[in-house]
């Protein structure tokens, strides 16, 4: 057993008690309220409830696929970081699994599932008003400017996997990141062959493929992608065809038309409900952080107090309107 794995002893969780909590690993078992069981690439979520020796939490299980081929040391990775981490807007760890071949992680369970699922389900994305929009994106912003600046000057943690799917929604719809298995500390333009999760997505930042610096400007780059998501109302992957062209996915429609036409590709669930200047402060966060030059990019303290700017726009604007209804 290596120092890394000893010194996270106290976390650990027996297979039988995972069991019992997920009726070994029952299909019946709902995560979200969006399906039975949500089945990402290399993993399987689960909700289930620790005995009294966890405090009978009610708690996320992520179990790995058996398939797919994950180190110990890659698998000891997100546990070293998850378990280090206090913060509101970061999913809270409460332990794994490692018998045989399986790798299980536990955290806090969210009601609310992940940003993802809503992005998928017509009826949960437009039961999100604009403010809750903007809420869920200022949280997930607050989650990356803790890893950012949590060693303090020079240093900083990557998260590496910043997508829609990592993040989960509380019962207050409070976003929590998630998913440290691609994460890294790294000083200010150290080089690093970081394996990120997103190699073959949208979401990862061409500047890092090209230069393997790691910077949190590519958690920046990340942010700005589900930024558009919200606001497109689609996932980066999915496609979308305009007029007589063909489908093309979401970040080649936003470059093609981000100075002339891009208003047609808001949401039209929220495109009618959005003060207007309110739109064009995330729209202008959003593109800056796609921006193909390093300088371009905002940090994450800056992205956070303009997207606040923005819901005070529109909060102050709707309650301006809904005075004059109520004086006239």
């Amino acid at each position: 057993m290596s120092s890394s794995e000893s010194n996270l002893e106290k976390f650990l969780i027996p297979l039988e008690e995972i069991k019992r909590a997920t009726n070994d690993f029952s299909h019946e078992i709902k995560i979200g309220g969006v399906s039975t069981e949500i089945v990402y690439p290399r993993s399987k979520y689960y909700r289930g409830t620790l005995s009294e020796r966890w405090q009978n939490r009610t708690a996320a299980i992520k179990r790995r696929a058996q398939h797919t081929a994950i180190t110990n040391k890659e698998f000891y990775n997100e546990i070293n970081f998850a378990s280090r981490f206090n913060h509101e807007n970061i999913i809270s760890f409460i332990g794994y699994c490692h018998e045989g071949d399986e790798m299980i992680i536990v955290t806090e369970y969210a009601i609310n599932g992940s940003l993802e699922d809503h992005l998928l389900d017509p009826e949960k994305l437009l039961s999100l008003t604009w403010p809750q929009h903007l809420k869920i994106c200022i949280g997930a912003a607050k989650g990356l400017y803790y890893l950012h600046s949590v060693l303090g000057e020079g240093y900083s943690v990557i998260h590496g996997n910043f997508k829609s799917r990592n993040i989960w929604l509380d019962e207050n719809l409070e976003a929590k990141l998630c998913s440290f298995y691609f994460s890294r500390e790294v000083g200010v333009y150290q080089k690093n062959s970081l394996k990120v999760g997103m190699v073959n997505s949208l979401y990862i930042d061409p500047i890092y493929m090209e230069s393997c610096f790691v910077r949190p400007e590519a958690d920046a780059y990340s942010f700005g992608v589900v930024l558009f998501e919200l606001l497109i109302g689609m996932l980066a992957n999915h496609r979308k065809t305009i007029g007589d062209d063909k489908p093309q996915n979401m970040k080649i429609l936003v470059r093609r038309y981000y100075e002339d036409g891009l208003d047609n590709l808001i949401d039209p669930c929220i495109r009618d409900h959005i003060d207007r200047r309110s739109l064009r402060t995330i729209r202008e966060i959003a593109y800056k952080c796609i921006s193909l030059n390093l300088k371009d990019r905002p940090s994450m303290d800056r992205i956070i107090k303009r997207i606040r700017e923005a819901l005070d726009i529109h909060v102050s604007n709707f309650f301006y309107l809904y005075l004059i209804r109520v004086i006239c």
